[in-house]
């Protein structure tokens, strides 16, 4: 299956004030502003994804792609057949979700926690074969980034881990869909973009 796609990347600022530091909400809004070439796109409509790279306190890297064609973007594809090795990496909060309070009391809706260290190599293992790709054990690594505030003002940070790991693929379908979409929660904050290395 050969996946079409549109791609751009950007060295700039990642757009927070002078007195603040970097904030999940900030590559969100800079992505935006790298998607939407500073046109209104409606609201609720994201029909991108995105990954930042930091280089340095002023400079970030932006990868920006999409389905559809975007300012500065090029056109690119990517041949996704059953049994391909692909080496990917990807950005990752590690989470799991939870319909226990931290006292125990069942809750009316799931909620996300951290995932215990142990538990990381199971948890992507298992979220990437519903998303197309098998995991090959021994390649996969994670390494840490950093805690990002999600927004301004506000007390909770997300961990951000870097995964690396060689996959098969073993649905094409489903993994063209996770090249174009993500594969990870918190993906309009800049998690789940899959690169090729």
């Amino acid at each position: 299956m050969q996946v079409h796609y549109y791609e751009a990347t950007a060295l700039c600022h990642p757009g927070h004030a002078p007195d603040q530091t970097v904030t999940l909400e900030n590559y969100h809004r800079t992505a935006w502003q790298l998607f939407s070439g500073g046109a209104h796109t409606p609201a609720r409509q994201r029909p991108f994804i995105f990954r930042f790279d930091w280089l340095t306190q002023e400079r970030h890297l932006f990868s920006v792609r999409s389905a559809h064609e975007f300012p500065h973007a090029t056109k690119r594809g990517l041949a996704l057949c059953q049994g391909d090795t692909l080496r990917l990496e990807w950005c990752w909060v590690p989470t799991i979700a939870t319909r226990l309070s931290p006292s125990g009391e069942k809750l009316s809706r799931s909620q996300h926690i951290p995932a215990p260290r142990e538990r990381w190599e199971n948890v992507v293992t298992q979220r990437m074969l519903h998303q197309g790709f098998n995991i090959k054990a021994d390649t996969l690594s994670f390494s840490p980034l950093g805690s990002w505030q999600h927004k301004p003002h506000h007390p909770s940070h997300q961990s951000v881990v870097l995964v690396n790991a060689e996959v098969t693929v073993i649905d094409e379908a489903h993994a063209a869909n996770a090249w174009l979409q993500g594969v990870s929660r918190l993906r309009a904050y800049g998690m789940g973009m899959l690169c090729q290395r």
